[in-house]
């Protein structure tokens, strides 16, 4: 089990938000299964941009689903510089965090395309 996923994103048909699809390799050969599941020992979630989507990943909004609500910047993360975004997991409990993705146009950001929420989970199946 990995703790690294990729994500392929393209304009809905409205244009006001991400489709997206989670794959386990960057080639986007590999389909990752819902919800994303990470090992309960790791400290972290990362998330990147598979090869051929159409929008570029530029950060994400997470939280701990049955906690409040709150943004703040220990669940917000840019993407990096290598275009990754990291989503912090603990490793001392069992959680499920629902994420937003936030995309962009990939050459000029005219819009921001938020995407639905993925959940990464540190749970077994």
């Amino acid at each position: 089990m990995s703790n690294t996923f990729y994500v392929r994103a393209k304009p809905d048909a409205t244009g006001a938000f991400a489709v997206c699809s989670y794959y386990t390799d960057i080639d986007a050969t590999l389909e990752a299964t819902q919800p994303l599941r990470v090992p309960s020992t790791v400290d972290s979630c990362f998330i990147g941009q598979a090869k051929g989507s159409q929008l570029l990943l530029i950060g994400s909004v997470f939280k701990t689903l049955g906690n409040p609500s709150g943004l703040n910047n220990s669940n917000y993360s840019p993407a990096d510089d290598d275009g990754f975004i990291t989503v912090s997991m603990p490793t001392d409990a069992l959680v499920t965090k629902g994420v937003v993705l936030l995309f962009a146009d990939g050459k000029t950001v005219t819009t921001l395309y938020p995407s639905e929420d993925p959940e990464v989970t540190n749970t077994p199946p």
